[in-house]
């Protein structure tokens, strides 16, 4: 990788005409928190009464003994918690959830009542460490909370899914149980959701030791909360998406990551999904040549932003290039209402090879119409990259079209508690990661679909900060399946005024290999408008500060155009242009802060990849964040 900055010199602007194809014509690697889930919190709660055992030295061995009761009480209700957590338990025995729930209430009860009693309550009104004590309890009461409250309108509410029929036959899904165990899965968020704001008001422990665990504590039951909060976002907005209260009628887009932009990639065809009290129709798929002498349309600002060293025409293909899926689909849908396909739109689905790989997984392995068996593991790799050396491009859309479909349909039908809670379980991962959108266009239904983070837009949340790392490819090909991304995340400082600072370090890396260079597949390697050559990526960036907050000290190495500020759709930004020659890098590094009102840690928010490893690494070590 070059060790200096260099100037990028930008080709002039050539026409796009007939120069792009069709779209088919998980996991962040993080600095490991230890544990996701209530076992871990459980846990922290042993830690510190071993630590507060140590510093209460007046009546240290009833204490200590006491500690130890409670620690017993604890890891029995471990045990029965386990229930909770295991899946293929839950399919074989639905009622175990319900039976487990009396056993965890008396052994969270039975510590409650030990670290509330004279000697606990004394201690907590010592100096200096009578805060940690009381931390200790509160912690001991979060869970006993959960124990009486949460916990039995969890497993009833489970239970009643778990039995209950979904499939009516003919592809139909009986709704009614879903719709059912909203209320109750609504509650248990509630529930949740204030049991950790209790967690994060107790007093913050004055000893270096019981603060660490605490803040752990914290962490691992926000991550806990946030899985709730995911399923019950899923059981919410699913009988509305399928139809429940009127006949839903949505234009499915694909786009390819293979050619990206900001918000997924090059969008390749758009189909259509009817939806009737859980009878579901896809559609045909329409390839973007029938979209794309609909014309194009921009603001100014939008078209000047994207006006070199390609300019996007801003018809049908280049719309993912707003990281804001609210002004994406207000586009789409005017596209859409002036082809023949014009009718009635409720909202936009948007997705690409990663989510079908997901659906896949889920429903099955597929076989397209060349005779490729298409799993959970190698669908994306097809799409983004094995397709454009094996099909035709008048070919590639029907491929796709037909495996969408397929994947689509088995999912949805002969539905049952396990294909529920699967789906469930990859919907909010697949829309924060930007590999699915699901928007509507109805006011009353918006929190359940965007309001839920199922269709994200940049940053925007000062409580929540995210920062947004946007590329748009701007040499016609499919490069961006080699670029290997990697961004380490470092928080420096935590502020007096509530805002947290970080250093961020960006690098992508062009990792094609010699034979794919060699092809000669221009379809792939671009190099045809004079933007750039064969095999080299050139990147539009766009980089967003958190919302509220500032960026300062942006520099890169690498072959790399002048940095310089910008907006977009009234949000402020930095950009430039990169070019990542084959087995060349870029490195991008940068000082931010965020707003005071940032209540969690900073997160990535980027242009989807093809791959499950995101390359994304946090160091929040430096302090915790202050809670609010």
């Amino acid at each position: 990788m070059p060790s200096s900055s260099a100037s990028y010199k930008v080709a002039k602007p050539n026409s796009d005409k007939g120069r792009r194809g069709w779209f088919g014509s998980h996991s962040r690697q993080v600095k490991p928190k230890k544990g996701h889930t209530l076992r871990n919190v459980l846990l922290t709660i042993l830690l510190l009464l071993i630590v507060i055992a140590g510093l209460c030295g007046l009546c240290g061995y009833k204490f200590y003994k006491d500690a130890m009761a409670v620690k017993s009480h604890e890891e029995t209700a471990l045990g029965y918690v386990k229930d909770f957590q295991d899946e293929q338990k839950l399919m074989e025995d639905p009622g175990a959830l319900n039976r487990s729930v009396p056993k965890i209430q008396g052994e969270t009860d039975a510590a409650k009542r030990i670290a509330h009693g004279t000697l606990w309550n004394i201690a907590s009104s010592l100096p200096v460490y009578g805060n940690d004590v009381k931390t200790v309890q509160g912690m001991i009461d979060t869970v006993d909370n959960m124990a009486q409250d949460t916990f039995p309108t969890l497993a009833k509410t489970v239970e009643q899914l778990a039995t209950a029929k979904f499939s009516e036959g003919n592809g139909q899904i009986n709704l009614q149980p879903i719709e059912d165990a909203s209320a109750g899965f609504a509650a248990t968020n509630t529930s949740m959701q204030a049991e950790l704001k209790s967690l994060k008001e107790l007093p913050t422990p004055k000893v270096g030791k019981v603060q660490e665990v605490y803040t752990q504590g914290v962490s691992q039951f926000t991550d806990v909360s946030e899985k709730v909060s995911q399923l019950n976002s899923t059981i919410q907005v699913l009988p509305q998406f399928l139809g429940s209260k009127a006949p839903r009628n949505y234009i499915i887009v694909a786009q390819t990551p293979a050619e990206a932009r900001s918000s997924g990639g090059l969008i390749g065809s758009l189909g259509s999904m009817n939806a009737t009290n859980g009878k579901i129709n896809i559609g045909e798929f329409h390839p973007n040549t029938e979209f794309v002498f609909l014309g194009g349309g921009a603001t100014k600002e939008e078209e000047r932003l994207f006006s070199v060293p390609l300019k996007f025409s801003f018809d049908i293909r280049d719309l993912s290039a707003f990281p804001d899926i609210s002004r994406e689909a207000e586009l789409i849908n005017d596209r859409w209402q002036r082809s023949p396909y014009a009718g009635p739109v409720d909202g936009v689905m948007m997705i690409d090879p990663v989510y079908i790989q997901e659906i896949i997984k889920i429903s099955g392995n597929v076989k397209t119409s060349t005779g490729v068996e298409l799993t959970g593991e190698n669908t994306a790799q097809f799409f983004m990259n094995d397709i454009y050396k094996t099909v035709p491009v008048s070919m590639q859309d029907e491929v796709f079209a037909d495996v969408a479909s397929q994947a689509m349909n088995n999912a949805l039908s002969d539905m049952n508690i396990k294909k529920l809670l699967q789906m469930a379980k990859i919907m909010q991962p697949m829309a924060e990661q930007r590999h699915l959108y699901t928007y509507t266009f109805h006011e009353e239904e918006a929190k359940n679909f965007q309001g839920a983070g199922l269709a994200k837009n940049a940053p925007e949340s000062e409580e929540n900060p995210e920062i947004g790392i946007y590329l748009n490819q701007n040499n016609p090909s499919k490069l961006d399946w080699y670029i290997q991304r990697k961004t380490d995340i470092t928080r420096t400082s935590c502020n007096q005024d509530g805002s947290q600072s970080y250093h961020v370090t960006f690098t992508m890396t062009n990792t094609i290999p010699k034979e794919d260079l060699y092809s000669g597949n221009a379809y792939i390697l671009g190099g045809v408008n004079n933007v750039s050559f064969p095999g080299t990526a050139v990147e539009r960036m766009l980089f967003y500060g958190p919302a509220g907050g500032s960026v300062t000290n942006i520099s890169y190495t690498g072959d790399a155009s002048t940095m310089t500020k910008d907006s977009l759709d009234g949000k402020a930004l930095w950009t430039n242009v990169a070019s990542v020659a084959p087995g060349k890098s870029v490195t991008y590094e940068y000082d931010l802060t965020t707003s005071p009102k940032a209540k969690a840690d900073l997160k990535l928010d980027q242009t989807p990849m093809g791959r499950e490893d995101l390359g994304v690494t946090y160091d929040y070590d430096a302090c915790p964040v202050q809670q609010k």
